[in-house]
């Protein structure tokens, strides 16, 4: 029973059946240092092919020496995406932000093109210096049969994984430990502290001690958050802030302009317009957007798919948000001693509490 149950898992793996946010685990085991001994001889040089790769800063690499006994996040991106490929790379530059220094130490980044004709060596240096991408975040091409392989192994595929119309390629990130075999898809959606704690934390099965001290009793109220600020979260924190400062002045912050008052300072029409289809007003050279791009590292917004309802929503909670911001602001302003309540608050709202992941 066991061996059928394992087989089922395999068939479905190699098929690109794997289910979104499902683990890839070896059966049940009485012990758990089993478990890992048998989970990476499973997803081990015998599944995983060995194939050349070459990195963005120019060195040969094999792809199962890449992940051998590591923690790894896995991606695959292509450069000239217009839609959620720069979103991607912005939200996982948010995970590396959290996880520090153990990127490139005990956690590891590959974003691999699934564009290799365009996709050259200096194409991917270029992106991961126009990114500012760190150390230990490696962005990788290769021939085309090899990444393919690797798109079906990872589970990764669309149904015409050779299609040039690159448009409809999986999304998912997959995350894995190789020597234990624990592996899982998530969305480039996800709460960056989530998929920071899910690194750092649960694929080192706890191993690692936390730098915070954490209490319960400290955590923040849950609420309910409306459709705007949910579209907001996944699909602009990446990239923008609301009242936090513009690029130009915290260059650290995000890779597009604060959004603190947009709908006063941009025309309605224009806004709309932008938030539903940015790449046809590029290509149009419409001036504003043709000037936003050039002021921002020609970094383009991508077209996030939005509904005209969808647009009406993250509108208005930019509107909601922008009010909320300036009364704190006033507030401080007409009593600077509650300066830090006012911080306090800001954070408060958004659920900005370190020491509880799964929330910001």
């Amino acid at each position: 029973m066991r061996s059928y149950r394992l087989a089922l898992v395999l068939a479905l793996v190699g098929a690109g059946m794997l289910t979104s946010a499902a683990v890839i685990s070896r059966h049940k085991s009485a012990s758990a240092s089993a478990t890992s001994a048998r989970g990476g001889a499973v997803w081990g040089a015998s599944y995983f092919p060995n194939v050349e790769l070459t990195t963005h800063d120019g060195r040969r690499v094999r792809f199962f020496d890449l992940i051998e006994d590591k923690v790894v996040l896995i991606n695959f991106i292509y450069t000239s995406c217009p839609d959620t490929c720069p979103m991607e790379t912005a939200r996982l530059l948010e995970v590396q932000r959290i996880l520090g220094d153990r990127v490139g130490k005990d956690v590891f980044f590959y974003s691999i093109s699934i564009d290799p004709e365009h996709d050259t060596q200096p194409v991917l240096q270029a992106f991961a210096e126009t990114w500012n991408i760190p150390e230990g975040w490696k962005f990788l091409t290769g021939d085309e049969e090899d990444i393919v392989l690797l798109r079906k192994k990872l589970g990764v595929t669309t149904k015409d994984v050779r299609s040039k119309d690159f448009k409809d390629h999986d999304l998912n990130l997959v995350l894995g430990n190789q020597a234990t075999g624990r592996w899982m898809k998530r969305s480039p959606f996800e709460n960056p502290y989530v998929l920071a704690n899910q690194l750092g934390g649960w694929l080192h099965n706890w191993k690692t001690a936390s730098a915070v001290e954490r209490d319960y009793a400290e955590a923040p109220e849950l609420r309910q958050i409306s459709t705007g600020e949910d579209l907001f979260r996944t699909r602009c924190a990446a990239c923008h802030t609301i009242g936090d400062g513009d690029i130009v002045e915290v260059a650290e912050r995000r890779i597009g302009p604060d959004l603190y008052d947009v709908t006063r300072q941009r025309d309605r029409e224009w806004l709309e317009r932008w938030l539903a289809e940015p790449d046809k007003m590029l290509a149009e050279k419409d001036p504003l957007a043709t000037s936003l791009l050039a002021k921002y590292k020609n970094i383009a917004m991508p077209n996030l798919q939005l509904s005209q309802s969808d647009v009406v929503q993250l509108l208005g909670y930019m509107e909601q948000e922008s009010r909320r911001i300036g009364a704190l602001r006033a507030r401080a302003a007409a009593n600077p001693g509650a300066a830090d309540d006012s911080h306090h608050d800001h954070a408060a709202a958004h659920g900005e509490h370190t020491g509880h992941s799964g929330q910001r």
